[in-house]
């Protein structure tokens, strides 16, 4: 198959009528372009251009493979300025999956708003509590919450939220209030089982301690430790984004506020550093959304 540059070059050479213009288009020494046209011929086994020492002029093959070529070198170019439009032009399908809960209590307003700034991005939102191959299922940006896992993806912090122990009025009425976070191994506890939430470890200072209380529940939605804690059945393990608003409501008082356990970090992944325009722009847009939302935590 003949080089498709060279065709192009050939197609400059016919269209200007000129070796010396077609060389200052494509800024090359005129000995180059006669270098690459008589390959050009030569691939082909037929004469593209009669020449002479004072003009030149198109053979019959010269002039059907000029006018056969000029629509596809044209929408090769198109194809090109398309393609890179997508860096260009916020638009496009985009996938991102990330946890129900993330999902439905965090950031589905957020997607939304997102959504209505960029009209021309098409978005495929996936919520799963299952860790997902972004690469091999064909994902853009994966969010997940917690400890991350050594991955070849690249990872941005999007936001980072405080752990709060907490229960309601009535639990601490039926049970008493512990003073101390070692009064914990007392208490029952309900608790998200991430990596790093048992033994809980609080510090102060220079003081620590590292606490395994009786788990009275153990589950993988926020939601149901919220739940259970409203319940009266002891003492949840939640982050602000979760338990913000029962707090403020009264419903729920928080524990050892000047005691700190671990934060729990929101991340975004995605599979290269040099990512698309829409993951870029749909990253900052939640970084700076998240941002705004955090403000109303405890």
């Amino acid at each position: 198959m003949s080089n498709l540059n060279d065709i192009e070059l050939f197609s400059k050479v016919a269209e200007s009528g000129s070796y010396s213009r077609a060389c200052d288009y494509f800024d090359i020494p005129k000995a180059t372009l006669s270098r690459r046209i008589k390959a050009l011929e030569e691939a082909l086994g037929v004469r593209l251009i009669n020449r002479n020492t004072r003009k030149f002029s198109l053979t019959e093959a010269g002039r059907f493979l000029h006018l056969q070529s000029k629509p596809m070198l044209e929408g090769l170019e198109n194809i090109e300025r398309a393609v890179s439009g997508f860096q260009d032009i916020p638009s496009g399908n985009l996938r991102v999956t990330m946890p129900v809960e993330i999902g439905t209590r965090i950031l589905n307003d957020i997607i939304c708003r997102f959504s209505q700034r960029y009209p021309l991005i098409c978005l495929d939102i996936n919520l799963s509590n299952e860790l997902i191959d972004i690469v091999e299922e064909g994902f853009d940006v994966a969010i997940r919450g917690g400890a991350l896992k050594d991955s070849n993806l690249v990872s941005k912090k999007v936001m980072s939220t405080k752990l709060h122990l907490c229960c309601t009025p009535d639990y601490l009425k039926k049970h008493g209030t512990p003073a101390h976070p070692e009064e914990l191994m007392g208490h029952v506890l309900i608790v998200y089982p991430t990596p790093s939430a048992l033994p809980l470890r609080l510090s102060r200072g220079n003081e620590s301690v590292a606490l395994q209380g009786q788990v009275k529940l153990k589950t993988n939605s926020l939601d149901l430790v919220l739940k259970a804690s409203l319940s009266d059945l002891g003492i949840g393990l939640l982050p602000s984004s979760v338990v913000s608003e029962d707090v403020k409501a009264g419903r729920l008082v928080t524990l050892f506020e000047d005691w700190k356990a671990f934060d729990i970090g929101l991340y975004a992944l995605y599979p290269d550093r040099q990512k698309p325009k829409k993951v870029d722009l749909f990253l900052n847009f939640i970084t700076q959304e998240l941002a705004e939302v955090q403000k109303s935590f405890i």
